[in-house]
């Protein structure tokens, strides 16, 4: 689990996450952040399945973070923190549909009992399956006989080197077409983008090695399917699927 902890104190944000980190038999990443601009430069990176923010800080407030984080649908959970108890305050937090409304100083065995409930949040195999068929039904059984023959070439490279950096600039080189016809020749036969097609494949293989039931770890796998990190990874898998690898991992192998 990915907890992110947002406060202009930095001695509340150390003390959280110091906090986090020491809960028993619990294993989460968290990191900080000094404010809601700085929340938002490490978001797409490490993307968090629970928020734990400020309310009042220079600049930007919490709920406006919220807003932004929610926008870009990287976090569905949310702990808001207060110095002051005020009913405005709580009103908005319901608005934004937080999980709980804090008022410091923190009450560590009440947040610490939050932070289980969220992580102990049941992910619906039903919600997923629809998108499970979308991909598994993409990747090495693309009927390449149909797609013209500079696509083709193109596409089977592809198929046999998902696992390395691919670049519209490795493409051309290889078939000797221009990056702009690339580009307009996957947008004609697939109605998307390269970078789509690349992703939608990797995906599709990321599905069949987490239903492998070999527990590969996340790190083996990101390698595998050609990812420069494992948070590079979890992001765009979230991303589309709207849930961690680790979560759709636990919900198929149920």
């Amino acid at each position: 689990m990915n907890i992110l902890v947002v406060d202009d104190e930095p001695v509340i944000v150390k003390g959280i996450v110091k906090r986090i980190h020491n809960i028993k038999n619990f294993y989460a990443q968290a990191t900080g952040a000094y404010s809601g601009e700085g929340a938002l430069a490490l978001i797409d990176e490490f993307v968090p399945d629970l928020t734990i923010t400020d309310i009042q800080m220079p600049q930007m407030d919490g709920f406006t973070l919220i807003s932004r984080i929610r926008e870009k649908s990287l976090c569905k959970n949310y702990i808001i923190l207060t110095a002051h108890e005020d009913f405005n305050y709580a009103r908005l937090a319901v608005h934004y549909h937080a999980l709980e409304y804090m008022v410091k100083p923190v009450d560590w065995d009440l947040l610490e009992e939050y932070i289980r409930e969220c992580a102990a949040q049941p992910v619906k195999k039903a919600n997923l399956d629809q998108i499970l068929r979308e991909f598994t039904m993409f990747g090495e059984d693309i009927p390449v006989e149909s797609l013209s023959q500079p696509l083709r070439k193109i596409v089977s490279y592809i198929q046999s080197n998902y696992t390395k950096e691919i670049t519209l600039t490795h493409l051309s080189i290889f078939s000797g077409i221009s990056e702009n016809y690339i580009c307009n020749l996957f947008k004609k036969e697939f109605n998307q983008t390269f970078l789509d097609f690349v992703c939608t494949l990797r995906l599709r293989k990321a599905i069949e090695l987490l239903c492998g039931g070999d527990g590969k770890n996340m790190r083996v796998i990101s390698s595998m399917l050609g990812y420069r990190s494992e948070r590079q990874f979890y992001r765009l898998f979230k991303n589309k699927l709207g849930v961690t690898p680790q979560q759709f991992r636990e919900t198929y192998l149920m």
